[in-house]
């Protein structure tokens, strides 16, 4: 053999080790198909879908009317708006409400959740909250999502709806009805958040997230309003002149969007005419944040000093974690972001990345008694593979005193790095087992092919031949535009062809729910357990709306039906279920149960704690942790387009003790910062959190 075929030999050689190597580190690990099984068995869903033609008012619509210099991207700019969010609007103690945004029929919609066994016929019937009579052009504008929120201070529960097109509008309810039956959109007074941008170019905000805390500790809670395109585009004017809006300024660090507002609460007033009122202070979140893009937001305490954090997803451009450092009637934030080492790739450090940040979800995930953040990027293969996050925190909170955000990027270790095009990521108890599970809504654009559509010569061919059941792949066109020079991205005529309704991006992806596997890796079992349709999900909405402990959950589908699920999974599991309630009044005795029907408003950033039972690893046998310790908080407004449930629910598993220890921590509404411990059976409970101990 000559030298030169030993040399050639020896680099075949050393190129198939390495790559062998590249693929052992780069495929996903698996389990096996008994472990799968087993792990499909504890889970189980009955399925309803959420049918709202009926409110359609001039049939039902499958794509979004744009402004004529936005056509050739229209598949792009009708891909959101569907949302879902999970509450008691009625105040019979249950999450059993459902608000809907269907982009099919392009309307809010109210209803009771389906298959509810409690009662024989629905509570009340469907109802639309209808702003066709505020001033604005109807034509131009569409609802986005919702939040709801006491948020005059009433003991009313009041529903804020944002918008693409036009700027939110607060539904005060004026009343409190005496039977369920009589809950309807004449019981709902609509005022404007911001009443002095009504008519004006400015006044069109195109509105993706919206969350609600007290950011100043002042006893009141504040708003915080996501926005994607700049204020005054002209995005839903199918009549339009010119050009509607820019696009990003760059694929890594735009900041040319809507960006995020920030308003402190005031004033308030009820009765027939409610009012509210807030102050704009945009500007502090501004000069940290610039005018991103924002997809996401989610407001928890982060470092358990009793204010809370503030967490932004952006589009083309780094996420932003702000620390509070306000005091009451001043807002303050620190920026924080991560630290790299010689290891962590530039975009796995928190605050630095240059994903998509389309949606954002809070939970102890660890067990170290702080809050973890699930963040979705995109991370389709053969598409674009980014990657998800999973924020798991070092315990490190004095760093945030630093500006450095005490995170450390796992979502690869524990199995959540890929699936698809992430929007909603919910992390959540499903199974009552005392280890979360995570939910994760999917999807893009479905494209569907007729005989009839517009179609180059080339993909009539592959038509004929039967490739383009489910669309056109766009995706090779979308990549062009993250090679393209920043300076042209900006200019939506410099963007190739997706259009509606033959362009499919990621349309046919499944919703991935993750449950943790023996090893402790979370591993997708929506396909074993039933629920592995191709659903282009939005928001993810999860609330216990029966309250039998268990956790059930919406799914906002885009130009398709929405799902509900409703919990049936049967174990021996036992959870806790708190709703906690703040009295208008600080000067009434604290009750766990109370007799009386509880006249207040769910305590939006009150937290609990417990410990539980030392756990044992199930593969090795021995002690896996000693004195864990699970932290939950009432959160309201968190993700993408997908709220849930104002209730703190944790799993406890086969709990074996008669009660558990909890420690709550709650802000009065003077503001002071008040904490108790009590001794609770597993269950539901109501707790009045009145600081008087008569």
């Amino acid at each position: 053999m000559s030298k030169t075929m030993a040399t050639n030999r020896r680099a075949q050689f050393l190129g198939f080790i390495l790559v062998a190597t590249c693929y052992f580190f780069a495929r996903e690990p698996s389990i096996s198909q008994g472990e799968r099984k087993e792990l499909a068995s504890k889970l189980h869903f009955d399925r309803f879908d959420l049918g709202v033609e009926k409110f359609a008012l001039n049939g039902l619509k499958s794509k979004r009317a744009v402004h004529p210099s936005l056509d050739r991207i229209s598949a792009w700019i009708g891909g959101t708006g569907a949302a879902a969010t999970l509450c008691d609007l009625d105040l019979d103690g249950l999450d059993n409400d459902l608000i809907l945004v269907d982009t099919r029929v392009d309307r809010i919609v109210v209803m009771p959740v389906p298959g509810d066994e409690i009662h024989s016929k629905p509570r009340y019937e469907a109802f639309a909250l209808d702003v066709r009579d505020l001033p604005m052009n109807a034509n131009t504008m569409s609802p986005t999502g919702s939040l709801v929120g006491d948020f005059n201070e009433d003991g009313q529960a009041d529903v804020l709806v944002y918008f693409w097109g036009r700027t939110p509008v607060l539904f005060l309810k004026q009343t409190h009805q005496t039977q369920a039956s009589q809950l309807g959109s004449s019981q709902f007074f609509p005022i404007e958040l911001v009443p002095e941008l009504v008519g004006t170019s400015d006044g069109r905000w195109y509105t993706h997230a919206a969350t609600q805390a007290d950011f100043d500790g002042d006893g009141h809670l504040d708003l915080m309003i996501g926005n994607f395109f700049q204020d005054g585009a002209d995005i839903l004017n199918e009549h339009g002149t010119g050009i509607a809006t820019v696009m990003h300024e760059g694929k890594s660090r735009a900041k040319n969007g809507g960006g995020a507002k920030l308003f402190r609460w005031l004033s308030a007033s009820a009765g027939k005419e409610p009012t509210v009122v807030y102050s704009d202070q945009s500007s502090v979140l501004e000069k940290h944040c610039g005018k991103g893009w924002v997809l996401a937001a989610g407001a928890a305490d982060l470092d358990r000093d009793g204010l809370p954090e503030l967490y932004i997803g952006h589009d083309f451009g780094p996420d932003r974690l702000l620390h509070n450092r306000s005091q009451p009637g001043h807002l303050e934030f620190g920026l924080c972001e991560g630290v790299r080492t010689f290891t962590t790739p530039r975009s796995f450090v928190l605050g630095r990345d240059s994903f998509k940040g389309m949606g954002v979800g809070f939970g102890d995930v660890n067990g170290d008694g702080l809050l973890d953040i699930f963040v979705s990027n995109i991370a389709d293969e053969w598409a674009l593979q980014e990657s998800h996050f999973l924020w798991v925190s070092t315990g490190n909170i004095d760093d945030f005193k630093h500006n450095r955000a005490p995170y450390e990027q796992k979502s690869e270790p524990y199995g959540v790095s890929r699936s698809g095009w992430g929007w909603d990521a919910v992390l959540v108890d499903l199974d009552n087992d005392g280890r979360l599970e995570a939910i994760q809504a999917t999807g893009f654009a479905k494209g569907v092919v007729t005989q009839d559509s517009k179609l180059s010569w080339i993909d009539r061919m592959l038509f004929s031949a039967g490739f383009l059941q489910h669309g056109i792949n766009r995706w090779a066109e979308l990549q062009a535009v993250g090679t393209t020079n920043d300076r042209l991205i900006n200019d939506p005529r410099a963007w190739p062809k997706i259009q509606t309704p033959t362009a499919t991006l990621s349309g046919y992806d499944n919703n991935p729910i993750y449950v943790s596997s023996a090893s402790g890796r979370y591993v997708d079992i929506s396909a074993d357990i039933g629920l592995g349709d191709p659903f282009n999900t939005r928001g993810i909405a999860v609330a216990d709306t029966d309250g039998n402990g268990s956790m059930d959950f919406v799914y906002a589908n885009q130009w398709e039906p929405s799902v509900f699920f409703r919990n049936s999974t049967a174990n021996h599991n036992k959870s806790l279920s708190l709703r906690l309630v703040l009295p208008l009044d600080d000067e009434v005795p604290f009750e766990i149960d109370p007799s009386a029907e509880s006249v207040g408003s769910l305590a939006i950033g009150a937290t609990a704690t417990i410990k539980r039972e030392p756990e044992t690893n199930p593969v090795s046998g021995t002690a896996q942790r000693t004195g864990l310790v699970s932290v939950a908080e009432v959160l309201s407004g968190i993700g993408h387009s997908g709220h849930s449930s104002q209730e703190i629910h944790f799993g406890l598993g086969e709990y074996p003790n008669a009660t558990i220890d909890v420690e709550l921590r709650w802000r009065t509404r003077k503001g002071d910062l008040v904490s108790r411990t009590v001794s609770i059976a597993p269950g539901r409970h109501t707790i009045l959190l009145g600081t008087s101990s008569k």
